[in-house]
C-alpha cells in the first residue's frame, strides 16, 4: 500500500517539528494582529489615510507592494492589506519551503528516511505525512489570523475580508508547499532544494513587481501577483484563492508521480561533481558551518532585507522615522 501507515509517520513528524511550528504560528499571527492594531491607532481621520495613499500609488511602490484599490476610500482594512498582505505570504512561503525541505530531502540526505523505509510503511506515507503537516500548519496560521483580525474589530476591517485575509496567507503557502515537494524529488540535497525554491520565490516576486507596473498578465502568472488580486477588505474577490488551490492539488500530484518513480536518497536531477580538493574555507571550524549553511543564511537575510526595507520606508514616509 502506497500510504501504509501513513497517520504514524504524520504524529511522528509532528513530535520532530511540533516547537518549531508553534513559534512560525505565535510569530506570523501574533505579527499580523499587532500589524493591524498599529494602522488603527497609527492615522487619527480619513485626511491622514488618504495622504498616505497617495505615496502609495507611485511606480516604485506598486511594484514593492503591488497596484493599489480602495483608494479612493483608504480605509483601515485597505491600507493592511494594500501594504502588509503581500510581505506576510512571502515569510509564509519561506516558511513552508524551509519545513517541507527539512521534513523531505533533508531526512534522505542523512539517512533517516531510509531506515522508516525498511520499516513496514508505504512508499508514498514520508512525503504524504510531510505535505499534510506543512499544509495543515498553514491552514492553522491562516485560519487564527482571521479569527485573530475579527476579535479585534478594527474599523474598515469586516469579517469577510478577515476570513479572505487568513484564506491568502494560507493559499501563499500552500502553492510553496506544492512548488518545494517537487524541487525535493528533482534534487539531490536539502540546500539545492531550498536554494532552488527561494529563487523560484524571488522570481515569481520580480515577475510580479515588472507586471504590476507594466503588464498584468505578467503578474497573473506570478502567484503572488494572482495573491493579491484578492483585494481583500475591498472587493474580496475569491476567485484567485480557487485558482491557487487547483494549482496546488496539480503540483502535490506530480510530486507524488516524481516520489514514486525514484529511488530513495535520488534526485531525478543529476548534480554536479565536487571540486578535487577543499576550499581553504573548510579547514576551519567556522568556515565548514558557513559553507554549509550558506543557503540558509542568504535565504533569511534577503527575506529579513526585504521586509525590514519595507518597514523602514512606510515608517518613514509617515514620519515615524528620520
Amino acid at each position: 500500500m502506497l500510504f501504509h501507515k501513513l497517520l504514524e509517520l504524520f504524529f511522528f513528524k509532528w513530535r520532530q517539528t511540533r516547537i518549531s511550528s508553534i513559534i512560525w504560528t505565535i510569530s506570523l499571527v501574533g505579527v499580523s494582529l499587532l500589524t493591524a492594531s498599529a494602522f488603527s491607532g497609527m492615522y487619527q481621520n480619513q485626511q491622514e489615510r488618504q495622504a498616505i495613499a497617495e505615496t502609495m500609488e507611485n511606480p516604485a511602490m506598486i511594484a514593492m507592494v503591488g497596484p493599489g484599490y480602495g483608494i479612493e476610500d483608504y480605509t483601515n482594512g485597505a491600507m493592511m492589506a494594500h501594504q502588509m498582505l503581500l510581505f506576510t505570504a512571502i515569510v509564509l512561503a519561506i516558511m513552508s519551503i524551509l519545513l517541507v525541505a527539512k521534513m523531505t530531502r533533508k531526512e534522505e540526505e542523512e539517512g533517516k528516511y531510509e531506515l522508516i523505509r525498511s520499516l513496514p510503511v508505504g512508499r508514498l506515507s514520508g512525503l504524504s505525512a510531510s505535505l499534510i503537516l506543512v499544509s495543515l500548519l498553514n491552514v492553522a496560521i491562516g485560519l487564527l489570523t482571521a479569527i485573530g483580525l475579527i476579535a479585534i474589530d478594527v474599523e474598515g476591517m469586516d469579517i469577510q475580508g478577515s476570513i479572505l485575509y487568513g484564506a491568502t496567507l494560507a493559499a501563499a503557502g500552500l502553492i510553496f508547499t506544492g512548488i518545494t515537494a517537487i524541487i525535493s524529488q528533482l534534487m539531490e540535497t536539502s540546500r539545492a532544494t531550498i536554494g532552488l525554491s527561494i529563487g523560484i520565490l524571488l522570481f515569481c516576486y520580480l515577475m510580479r513587481a515588472i507586471g504590476d507596473v507594466s503588464s498584468e498578465m505578467l503578474s497573473l502568472i506570478s502567484p503572488l501577483g494572482l495573491l493579491i488580486r484578492t483585494e481583500v477588505y475591498v472587493d474580496n474577490y475569491w476567485w484567485p484563492i480557487v485558482v491557487i488551490l487547483l494549482l496546488f492539488l496539480i503540483f502535490i500530484i506530480i510530486a507524488f508521480y516524481l516520489n514514486n518513480i525514484r529511488d530513495v536518497g535520488a534526485g531525478l536531477l543529476p548534480s554536479k561533481p565536487g571540486k578535487q580538493e577543499a576550499s581553504k574555507w573548510l579547514l576551519s571550524p567556522i568556515g565548514l558551518i558557513l559553507r554549509l549553511q550558506r543557503t540558509a543564511i542568504i535565504s533569511w537575510l534577503c527575506a529579513m532585507l526585504l521586509i525590514g526595507g519595507f518597514l523602514w520606508f512606510r515608517f518613514w514616509r509617515s514620519g515615524i522615522v528620520f
